[in-house]
């Protein structure tokens, strides 16, 4: 069965420094999830990596948190598709 994606390491690197940003800001959760029109517990399960954040969210977040949009994007890794015998290799275009 394929994993998914919320529960990658990949993920949960981005989503920690998402948290990272926004606690290097003096920001809290309470804050940032109003100016967002979001619930507080919605921001901190994100944070928790127990809920995905959708493109329109990330960029909504990273917009809150000061971040350009080129800036959002290298902050995502580069996709991997998995190699026969388990390893993984970069996808390309």
């Amino acid at each position: 069965m394929k994993k998914k994606t919320i529960y990658s390491a990949e993920y949960r690197r981005l989503v920690k420094h998402l948290r990272e940003v926004r606690e290097g800001l003096g920001v809290t959760q309470a804050s940032l999830a109003a100016e967002l029109g979001w619930p507080q517990q919605k921001l901190s399960a994100i944070e928790a990596a127990a809920r995905r954040l959708d493109v329109f969210e990330y960029f909504a977040l990273g917009n809150r948190l000061g971040l350009s949009r080129e800036q959002a994007l290298a902050m995502i890794p580069e996709p991997v598709a998995p190699r026969r015998g388990g390893r993984r290799r970069p996808l390309r275009s």
